[in-house]
């Protein structure tokens, strides 16, 4: 059974070279699962690379303006994409990288989206 509020982590490319790492953006959504309006509470969101949470991704997300609407999602709407371009900040060295996005809910649950990231030579 899904919670609530379910998240989707966007992150792209997926595939890309240290040179590339300013193209790269990682970004967020979330929809409502519920049948009534709720703050998804988005703000509250944290990303883990590698199991390590982002601090780069904190000071984005809590520094960026959250558009007006998303403390009020109605049932079975998304919120529009935030993202931000994140990729010199997080990965330092070429490698594969488990980036998850995580986001405690009102219900006392957690809501999780990931995916994986190569950055080669």
């Amino acid at each position: 059974m899904s919670g609530p509020i379910e998240i989707q982590l966007l992150a792209h490319p997926t595939r890309l070279a240290m040179a590339e790492r300013d193209s790269f953006r990682v970004g967020l959504t979330a929809t409502n699962n519920s049948q009534d309006a709720l703050d998804p509470h988005v703000y509250g969101a944290r990303l883990y690379v590698d199991g390590e949470r982002s601090p780069a991704f904190d000071l984005a997300l809590g520094n960026g303006a959250i558009p007006a609407g998303w403390d009020v999602l109605p049932p079975g709407e998304t919120t529009p994409v935030l993202e931000w371009p994140l990729g010199e900040a997080l990965f330092e060295q070429p490698g594969e990288y488990e980036l998850v996005l995580r986001l405690k809910t009102d219900d006392g649950g957690t809501a999780e989206s990931s995916t994986t990231v190569v950055v080669t030579e």
